[in-house]
């Protein structure tokens, strides 16, 4: 059986922040609607019609808010929310020269403070619930305008509006007590002060960029069955467009599951399902939770409030050649739906289907290893990686196989055709992907990826080989090289060849029966990249400069 060889190398770098477990840490809002619902728990089927005001770059999904009172969950910025981990020594303020909000200014105009509003930003959606019951929010205010414009002008405030049947919004983001907004001047170090945090000092002025904030609030409402609510929630710059304010909207705290049934071409599944959490410290994530799936059902539980990707693999012996899905039956994580808990509705819609190519000849194969050089250890073998080769016209995936411990794979049974290959680490993206072609009697060699801090990319050229690897110890000199090259093997070999990237023998040489160095003459090749091969040894690559 001919087979393609390909080898990939992952170079396992810490993301953007060695962030303590303290530390907020942030990323992009994938699905507003998923988080919305998350944020109100257990009234996950009444959401809709879901938008913003502003631009996306002011919010944004936290993780990691404990030491602030709130864990994980939605944060509206009137800056950028990605730069709110910096120690609060750090001055944080961008002025968006975005519009303000007509709210905000009509409620300054009310209360005859100033109808000052920038760089708004609102998040917007109706609410008809499902039950009749009171709905809970907690969330956080903080801002840089603390403490030293406290009780001035520059006035940030924050408005909760809930409307019902069409009629007066009503803000319920209230001082405790009062029916005072949650703003500047209602809540400082002056002013309802045991609400108030200052964070000139302390554990969280090392990565909270903030001055102060305020302990977490609570907002509520009574909901009716039959009812229809229009929800507002919107914070601005008051007076000015600078010193940027910020609040932490927390999900719903509490341990959920995942359940369902999964089928395989119509039958009950036997497989295992794997569950990753969505926000990840370092660039390879690791399932949080797997579990068997054992005719057809599937439990996974005490999964605490977040986002999460799904991924079934199929038992291979019961359903030889089903393609591993993930949720909503995407074959890589990149086109899976995000699963938010605690609103997640029970059934995963995974149906997988199984490849009819068993009668083909052909097999790719290869090792993926980690680099990991900031441990001071090398090439360290990495299992568990999906590995998904793609038609390259369809994109259908036509073969796949898992990592093994040692790092290696073998996807047997694959057609002749045009291919590119996936590697599926979930939230590792693939920044450029190398095509080539599987031939009915040869094998396509050096295939091969490494995955940086920004994604997975190309590390070479395939190139077409025709006989298996017969190792021989030598090395090419100098390279780059613009005339001469001089090639030393341990042993004494036939032919040397040197091959360009699509294949095609450029040059040849039969070195004489005692030698065991050899002077190569490349002046007549053009500039490039190609290939130095010792009879059916292992290619090397040389650069060819002019």
């Amino acid at each position: 059986m001919k087979q393609l060889k390909t080898i990939f190398v992952i170079a396992l770098l810490l993301s953007y922040s060695n962030h303590s477990n303290s530390q907020l840490v942030y990323s992009g809002v994938s699905n507003l609607e998923v988080l919305i619902t998350n944020i109100f728990g257990v009234q996950c089927q009444g959401i809709s019609n879901v938008g913003i005001q502003g631009t996306q770059a002011q919010i944004a999904r936290f993780e990691n808010g404990s030491a602030l009172g709130v864990n994980s969950g939605l944060v509206l910025s009137t800056g950028f929310p990605n730069m709110s981990s910096a120690p609060s020594s750090t001055f944080s303020s961008y002025n968006l020269n975005m519009p303000g909000d007509n709210d905000i200014i009509l409620y300054g105009n009310l209360s005859g403070q100033g109808a000052y509003s920038y760089d708004a930003i609102a998040v917007h959606f109706d609410f008809t619930p499902i039950v009749t019951d009171t709905i809970r929010f907690n969330y956080i205010f903080a801002s840089e305008e603390y403490p030293e414009y406290s009780n001035t002008p520059y006035n940030d405030r924050f408005l909760f509006l809930v409307s019902e049947n069409g009629g007066t919004p009503v803000n319920i983001a209230q001082v405790p007590g009062t029916t005072t907004p949650v703003e500047i001047n209602s809540i400082n170090q002056i002013i309802n002060s045991q609400y108030y945090n200052d964070n000139s000092i302390g554990l969280n002025s090392t990565n909270f960029v903030f001055d102060g904030y305020t302990v977490p609030l609570e907002a509520k409402f009574y909901a009716q069955v039959g009812n229809t609510y229009h929800i507002k929630l919107v914070i601005s710059d008051v007076s000015d467009g600078v010193y940027d304010s910020a609040i932490f909207l927390d999900e719903q705290e509490s341990n959920n599951d995942i359940s369902g049934s999964l089928t395989v071409n119509g039958q009950p599944a036997e497989g295992v399902l794997e569950v990753f959490n969505f926000v990840q410290d370092t660039v390879v994530a690791i399932p949080v939770e797997t579990v068997n799936v054992t005719n057809g059902n599937y439990l996974a539980d005490s999964l605490p409030t977040g986002l999460y990707h799904v991924r079934f693999t199929p038992d291979p012996v019961l359903f030889p050649g089903a393609v591993p899905l993930y949720f909503a039956t995407s074959s890589t994580w990149t086109g899976a739906d995000a699963i938010g808990l605690p609103c997640f509705l029970s059934n995963a819609n995974i149906n997988a289907d199984t490849l009819d190519v068993l009668d083909a000849i052909g097999s790719v194969s290869g090792t993926i290893v980690v680099d990991t050089s900031y441990l001071k250890s090398m090439n360290v073998p990495f299992g568990g990686a999906l590995m998904l080769l793609k038609n390259a016209q369809t994109h259908e995936t036509r073969g796949f196989a898992y990592t093994a411990s040692n790092g290696t794979y073998t996807i047997d049974h694959v057609e002749a055709g045009s291919y590119y290959l996936l590697v599926d680490v979930p939230y590792i993206p693939h920044t450029d992907t190398l095509f080539f072609q599987v031939p009915v009697d040869g094998e396509v060699l050096g295939a091969d990826y490494a995955i940086l801090e920004n994604g997975i990319t190309s590390n070479g050229t395939p190139y077409l080989g025709l006989n298996e690897y017969v190792e021989v110890q030598w090395s090419i000199s100098p390279n780059p090289a613009d005339k001469m090259i001089e090639i030393t093997s341990d042993q004494k070999v036939k032919v040397i060849q040197i091959i360009a990237i699509d294949g095609a023998v450029v040059a040849e040489i039969h070195p004489s029966a005692d030698g065991l160095k050899t002077s190569f003459d490349i002046s007549q090749l053009k500039q490039g990249v190609y290939l130095v091969r010792l009879d059916q040894s292992a290619p090397k690559r040389v650069v060819v400069t002019k």
